[in-house]
C-alpha cells in the first residue's frame, strides 16, 4: 500500500469502532462495497495517514478482527458483545487504557473514525489532526452543511416553522449536522471530561460525498454510486464540414452516463459544437489543439477517454495514453491508424477492417441516438392509403443543398399534402419557390425530433445518424449521401427500410423523381419499408449499447453491492 503520511506536531491514534451486531444491514461492516469490505475503506484511508500500530479497530467480532488484521490494522478484540444501547463514548473511553499500554500519552490525539463513513478522505484526517496545532481547540467534529426549512411541534402539538422566512436553502443561516465520520480529542481530556466532544469545538466541514453515513441500504447504494463514479473525458466537435452527428451521439453518451464526472472538450476554433452543448447542463471546455487537450488530460487524469473525431492517427492515441496512463480509450467511426491503438472502436456506420473483431463493435445495433428517442411511447399507426406528411432532413448543415432538391422532386410528383423541413444549427436558409403544390413547414433547431418523426409517413434524408433515428421511429426513407464518406455507411439499406440512391450530387433529377414517385404511389412498397424500419429499430437502445461498450473496456456502470 502506498502511504501518504504527513508529519503532525502531536502524536495521534485512530480508533475504528466496529461492532458485529448490526441490525439494519446485517453484517454491515463486512459487506462488500466497491469490491472490498466496508470497514476496509476506513482502514485503508487511516493507514495513509498513520502507521499500522496507531490505526486500531475495536471490535467484538472475530470475523471483523480477522478482516481488519488482513487489511493492516491493529485490533483490540473485546470479549463481551457490545450492547445496542452502548454509546461510542463509552466504548472509546473503555479502551483508552489499552492505548496507554501501547505507549499513548495524555497529550496524544485520539481520533474516532467510523467504518460507516467509507468515503472520508485522508486529507480530512490530516486537517483534523492539524487543528490541534492550536491551543484553542479541544476537540474536532466532522460536519456537513444541512440547511433546510425545518418544522417543529410546540407544546400543544402544533406544527410551527423553525425559520423566520421562506427563502432558498442557500440563503438560510449556516446549520450543520454531525457526519459521524470524525470525532477527535486529546486522550487526557477525554478521560477527564468523560466524553470525546469537549469545548472549544472545531467543526470540520466535509463535502457531501464524505458525509455519507451508512445506516440503511439506501445509504449503501449512495456510497456505491459515489465510489464507482468514473472520470470521463470526451473529445468531440461539430462544424459545417463535420456535421452535427458527432455531438448528438456524445449527447446520448453523456446523458446515459451523467452520474459520472464528465468533461467535454471542444475546439475553440469551431463554435458550432460550443453553441450546441451550451443548451445542455453538461460541463464543456475548449482546447486550442492536441497539445492543449493532452495538458488537460495530464492535469485531470481521467479513467476513460472517448474520441468522436473521425479518423485519428496512431501517434495521437499514444500521446493520449502518455498523458493519462490509467485511461481506457474508446473511439467512434474511426478509420485511421489510431483506431488500432484504442481499446475499443465503435463503428456503427463504417467497419474498420484493420481493427480486430474483439476490439470493435459494428453495426446499427450499436448506434447511439439523442436521449429523446429513448423515452417515446408506442408509435402511431402510419397511413397506408396515402402519404399525408413528408419529413425532409439533411443533417445539421446540408452542405450539398439536398433539402432543396427533395422539395423540388415532391413538387414534380404533384404531392399536395404537408412537407416538414428541419434545418440544423449549421444549415443555410432554404431557397424555394414561392408557389408549391404542398403545404410547407420549416423548423429550425428542433429539440423534440421524435415528435416530428412519429407523424411522418415518409422521409428524405442523408446517410448519417438521422437514418438510425428514422429507423427507430419506423419511418421509411429515401436517402441521398451528402459526401463520399457517407457512401461507406452500412446502415442505409432496404433491409432497414431505406431506399438508398447514392451520392446526392451524382443522382440525377430524373432518378430522384422516379424514387419519389415510387414511394408516394406504391402503398405496398412503402408499408414493406416501414415494417423493415420498425424491426431494425427494435434491436437497439442507448442503455444496452453503452452497457456493452463499458463492459468491453472493463467498466461496470453500476457495480453490485
Amino acid at each position: 500500500m502506498t502511504q501518504s503520511r504527513a508529519p503532525h506536531s502531536t502524536n495521534a491514534w485512530v480508533l475504528i469502532p466496529a461492532r458485529g451486531g448490526s441490525v439494519g444491514i446485517p453484517r454491515k461492516n463486512l459487506r462488500l462495497l466497491g469490491g472490498i469490505p466496508l470497514i476496509a475503506h476506513t482502514i485503508r484511508t487511516s493507514l495513509s495517514v498513520l502507521p499500522p500500530s496507531q490505526v486500531i479497530v475495536v471490535t467484538d467480532d472475530d470475523e471483523i478482527a480477522t478482516v481488519a488484521e488482513q487489511w493492516g490494522a491493529t485490533v483490540f478484540l473485546e470479549t463481551e458483545r457490545t450492547p445496542p444501547e452502548e454509546t461510542l463514548d463509552t466504548k472509546i473511553i473503555r479502551n483508552l487504557v489499552r492505548l496507554r499500554d501501547l505507549g499513548a500519552e495524555s497529550h496524544d490525539v485520539v481520533m474516532t473514525v467510523q467504518p460507516t463513513s467509507p468515503l472520508i478522505k485522508a486529507a480530512t484526517l490530516h486537517e483534523g489532526l492539524a487543528r490541534f496545532d492550536t491551543a484553542t481547540v479541544s476537540s474536532v467534529v466532522s460536519v456537513a452543511d444541512d440547511r433546510h426549512l425545518r418544522w417543529q411541534l410546540n407544546a400543544s402539538g402544533e406544527a410551527v416553522p423553525a425559520f423566520d422566512a421562506r427563502v432558498n436553502r442557500q440563503q438560510l443561516p449556516p446549520e450543520f449536522r454531525e457526519t459521524g465520520g470524525v470525532i477527535a480529542a486529546r486522550l487526557g481530556d477525554i478521560e477527564t471530561a468523560g466524553t470525546r466532544v469537549i469545548s472549544p469545538v472545531s467543526i470540520l466541514q466535509v463535502a457531501d460525498d464524505e458525509a455519507v453515513d451508512i445506516d440503511t441500504y439506501a445509504d449503501l447504494y449512495v456510497a456505491a454510486h459515489l465510489l464507482s463514479r468514473k472520470r470521463i473525458a470526451i473529445r468531440v466537435d461539430a462544424s459545417t464540414t463535420l456535421g452535427m452527428g458527432h455531438v448528438y451521439r456524445m449527447l446520448a453518451f453523456v446523458s446515459e452516463l451523467a452520474r459520472h464526472d464528465i468533461r467535454i472538450y471542444l475546439s475553440d476554433s469551431l463554435p458550432l459544437g460550443q453553441q450546441f452543448f451550451s443548451r445542455y447542463p453538461y460541463r464543456f471546455e475548449t482546447v486550442k489543439d492536441h497539445a492543449d487537450f493532452h495538458a488537460h488530460l495530464q492535469a485531470w487524469q481521467p479513467d476513460l477517454i472517448v474520441l468522436d473525431m473521425l479518423d485519428t492517427e496512431a501517434t495521437e492515441v499514444r500521446a493520449l495514453r502518455a498523458a493519462a496512463a490509467k485511461a481506457q480509450v474508446i473511439t467512434f467511426e474511426d478509420r485511421g491508424s489510431g483506431a488500432n491503438e484504442a481499446d475499443l472502436l465503435v463503428a456503427e456506420f463504417i467497419e474498420n477492417k484493420a481493427v480486430p473483431e474483439d476490439k470493435q463493435l459494428t453495426g446499427i445495433d450499436y448506434a447511439l441516438l439523442s436521449p429523446s428517442f429513448e423515452v417515446g411511447g408506442t408509435q402511431p399507426a402510419r397511413s397506408l392509403d396515402r402519404v399525408s406528411n413528408v419529413l425532409v432532413l439533411f443533417g445539421g448543415t446540408d452542405p450539398s443543398h439536398l433539402a432543396e432538391r427533395a422539395l423540388a422532386s415532391l413538387a414534380h410528383a404533384d404531392y399536395s399534402a404537408t412537407v416538414t423541413v428541419v434545418r440544423g444549427l449549421g444549415a443555410a436558409p432554404l431557397d424555394v419557390p414561392e408557389s408549391l403544390p404542398y403545404q410547407l413547414e420549416i423548423h429550425e433547431n428542433v429539440t423534440n425530433m421524435p415528435a416530428l418523426m412519429s407523424h411522418a409517413d415518409l422521409a428524405f434524408t442523408s446517410a448519417g445518424r438521422t437514418i438510425v433515428e428514422l429507423i427507430s421511429c419506423g419511418v421509411p426513407s429515401i436517402c441521398l449521401a451528402q459526401n463520399e464518406k457517407e457512401l461507406t455507411h452500412s446502415h442505409a439499406t432496404a433491409d432497414n427500410g431505406v431506399l438508398f440512391l447514392g451520392l446526392g450530387t451524382s443522382v440525377t433529377d430524373d432518378d430522384l423523381d422516379r424514387a419519389t414517385a415510387s414511394m408516394l404511389e406504391d402503398q405496398r412498397m412503402r408499408a414493406q419499408f416501414a415494417e423493415r424500419a420498425r424491426a431494425a429499430g427494435a434491436r437497439r437502445s442507448n442503455r444496452r449499447t453503452i452497457s456493452t461498450i463499458l463492459s468491453r473496456v472493463g467498466f461496470d456502470d453500476f457495480p453490485d453491492i
